[in-house]
């Protein structure tokens, strides 16, 4: 995200900084909601399940889940998939780092010293309060803040001590390869992410009608294994089709305005 200050500093505009990240997270957010609701409905149902999460299907619960704004602290805690609780953070910081860039862009006050505001208000609310309701100052949301913003005052720091110039390097083929591979692995890892909860509520099922050792070594990877290939085939197979396609869209809004 570094890069990015020097972006809004040159008149982007929080539409097309935030749009962009809303056309890559919402989708996953939605399917990741479906997926977890239908796999929590059978759970409940056919195996008398029950969760230190919610288990009753809450629509109302389920919107805010997909939006992103389960972890805000601005509704009831009706989020439905707790996972999405990173999702939920990491649209805010996103918000809060725009504002604060902004604002370094008016008062001339260095980015990295507004930056740094959330991220003390992370660690101050984390060893001060136990626990906090307070919208946007949640103890959920101050680990978020620690995380973002510790990371990207880290990579300021980082890429005012290595700067270089740019030098194009032709890489041998297998490092090709392993770079695609990777950054391909990166690409699907927020699907992977959100879908790991409803494939474990399936090897709950599973288990309960075979008595499938959860937690023996196998069983964990077969599992983790599973997760990362439902992920990977969702992502591949139909989420970047539809990231595309609301970017294509996105961007003709963009031109027409």
């Amino acid at each position: 995200m570094v890069p990015y200050i020097a972006r809004i500093r040159d008149k982007m505009s929080f539409p097309e900084f935030f749009g962009k990240r809303l056309i890559r997270l919402i989708p996953s957010m939605i399917v990741g909601t479906v997926f977890y609701d239908i796999a929590l409905f059978f759970y409940v149902r056919l195996c008398n399940g029950t969760l230190r999460y919610p288990t009753d299907i809450n629509v109302f619960g389920s919107i805010v889940t997909a939006l992103g704004l389960g972890s805000w602290s601005i509704t009831k805690d009706y989020e439905i998939n707790p996972i999405c609780w990173y999702v939920s953070v990491l649209l805010l910081c996103y918000i809060l780092m725009y504002i604060f860039v902004f604002i370094s862009k008016v008062t001339k006050i260095p980015a990295g010293i507004l930056l740094a505001v959330p991220m003390i208000a992370g660690v101050v609310i984390t060893h001060v309060t136990e626990f906090s309701i307070i919208p946007f100052l949640s103890t959920r949301i101050a680990r978020g803040y620690i995380h973002f913003f510790g990371g990207m005052l880290l990579g300021i720091i980082i890429t005012g001590l290595f700067k270089t110039k740019n030098k194009t390097k032709e890489l041998p083929k297998f490092a090709v390869l392993i770079k695609n591979a990777v950054n391909g692995i990166g690409e699907a890892t927020l699907d992977i992410y959100l879908i790991q909860l409803p494939v474990l509520l399936v090897f709950f099922i599973i288990s309960f009608y075979t008595g499938l050792n959860l937690v023996s070594g196998k069983t964990m990877l077969l599992y983790a294994v599973c997760t990362f290939a439902i992920g990977g085939l969702y992502y591949f197979l139909i989420g970047k089709r539809i990231h595309s396609l609301l970017l294509k869209l996105f961007k003709k809004k963009k031109q027409a305005v």
